[in-house]
């Protein structure tokens, strides 16, 4: 009986939706703590790390009662927002090189969830300040050194939202009312100066600066645009009146913006036409996967170096989206080991007062990183031919060594499961003179190779790919090859 082989390239993604016969074997129907490489294949993702800025020693959580409630990055320098031991205020903290050390600022109230920005109002180089409001008291600015409170004059001077467009500082109130600064001065917000109030007629949910002079101003159940550049020629245009986004979920990449909807991810693309937009629904595929976690959201964040989109929820998924020239080209999952309460690029707060650092380390903070990567069913063309499997040949790329199990199933997992192989690939090689000294790993493959011995039959055939380790670095399975027999028709 002859053996016949066939290879394939893996990529695209989850594809939770498509029947069986129409998913291509590229495709994922399980990627969990995988990632879409930005050139093809799935990457095992990497690690996160506790952090607190110091210098040697074991970094701690910050000190204080409850979750994170907000993190930042300003002037490279990051800070924390907790409430106190006894829940009555909310402290800021700084990461230093020997820990979280505490900011003196005027008194911030318990609760609230923050946000920030950061901008540069004056334009000289040592202007740059750090904006943030929390729903619960006065919005602030703060220099490096000194927290001061802005007054607006609402009444319930209580911003939930903050924003810059047009050298304005914009914040929202409850209601659907929008104030904003005097241009250039965000503290001045009189009409005299120039300030001003815009209202939606919904809750503000976001401000995100796009190209053409407009902001978007996300609501709860709208999407409006601001066209204009100041108090004297601005012009308020309902883009989406039924649709709007759900809080901390917008994310600009490139000139899109994406943004959770309350039931799908969407985008908002500026057009060749100037100051025109179009929206989209981009997350078909693995909505199964969004439904069942729509109500525990907590937020989302991009890594500009991955080209990703990552929407976090409260049972420690994630949702993430590699982009690349504007396509969503793949979406995998993944499940953390700590719960997520604020969400930041580069940054995750937690519910016990940790700061992770993303994309950092081979471990969940020390925890093992279990990845499972579960391949469509694939008849190999030939969809009502019986086949007798022999051997597997998965390709990958390796940072030096990765220890993988293998499963297969036949007929859509009424055919059986093979027994679990269980083998370690060696990688991490590199073309002499073309690959940078100390980057590679001497006399290892460039690509590296996995096989697993096979002994069943079917009409189709599903691998898992299975991997636990706190100590690998990451991996990408890039490709599969399949060798098999063909037995005959199914009668």
């Amino acid at each position: 009986m002859s053996v016949l082989s066939k290879s394939w390239a893996l990529g695209g993604g989850l594809d939770l939706i498509s029947p069986a016969l129409q998913i291509p074997p590229g495709k994922a129907i399980l990627a969990q703590n995988f990632e879409c490489a930005m050139n093809g294949g799935y990457r095992r993702m990497d690690g996160y790390t506790i952090f607190d800025g110091r210098v040697g020693g074991t970094p701690l959580a910050v000190t204080g009662s409850g979750p994170i409630r907000g993190v930042w990055d300003y002037n490279n320098v990051v800070y924390a927002f907790r409430d106190n031991a006894g829940g009555t205020a909310c402290v800021m903290h700084k990461s230093t090189s020997t820990g979280w050390a505490v900011v003196t600022t005027p008194a911030l109230p318990a609760g609230g969830a923050y946000e920030f920005i950061n901008h540069n109002f004056a334009g000289h180089s040592s202007s740059l300040k750090m904006f943030g409001c929390n729903s619960v008291g006065k919005a602030f600015q703060f220099d490096g050194t000194t927290l001061t409170l802005l007054t607006t004059g609402m009444t319930t001077d209580t911003p939930s939202y903050v924003g810059v467009h047009k050298n304005h500082l914009f914040l929202s109130f409850t209601g659907g009312s929008i104030q904003h600064s005097a241009v250039g001065d965000p503290t001045s917000w009189t009409l005299v100066t120039g300030a001003g109030e815009i209202g939606i007629g919904a809750e503000v949910t976001g401000f995100s600066s796009m190209k053409g002079n407009a902001l978007a101003i996300t609501g709860s159940d709208r999407v409006s645009i601001l066209y204009g550049t100041s108090a004297s020629d601005w012009d308020l245009k309902l883009f989406s009146p039924a649709i709007g986004a759900s809080p901390k979920t917008q994310v600009q990449m490139d000139a899109d913006l994406y943004y959770f909807n309350g039931d799908d991810l969407s985008s908002l693309t500026a057009t060749q036409a100037f100051g025109d937009f179009e929206s989209a629904s981009v997350s078909a595929v693995v909505k199964p996967f969004i439904d069942a976690r729509k109500n525990l959201m907590v937020g989302a964040t991009v890594n500009r170096d991955k080209n990703q989109y990552r929407l976090f929820f409260s049972d420690m998924t994630v949702l993430v989206a590699t982009i690349i020239n504007r396509q969503i080209i793949g979406f995998s999952t993944w499940r953390l080991e700590h719960t997520p309460s604020y969400i930041t690029e580069g940054y995750t707060g937690c519910t016990d007062g940790s700061v992770m650092v993303m994309d950092s380390g081979t471990s969940f903070n020390g925890e093992v990183i279990k990845s499972y990567l579960r391949l469509p069913y694939t008849s190999l063309n030939t969809p009502h031919k019986k086949k007798r499997f022999r051997k597997a040949t998965l390709e990958l790329s390796t940072g030096s060594q990765a220890s993988l199990e293998y499963l297969a199933d036949y007929d859509y997992g009424t055919g059986g499961s093979s027994s679990t192989s269980v083998t370690t690939v060696y990688g991490g090689g590199g073309f002499w003179d073309v690959a940078t000294w100390g980057d590679f790993v001497w006399s290892s493959a460039v690509v590296a190779s996995a096989d697993a011995y096979l002994n069943g039959s079917g009409m189709n055939i599903s691998l898992l790919i299975v991997h636990s380790s706190a100590t690998d670095p990451s991996f990408t399975v890039e490709g599969v090859q399949m060798n098999y027999s063909l037995r005959g028709l199914n009668r």
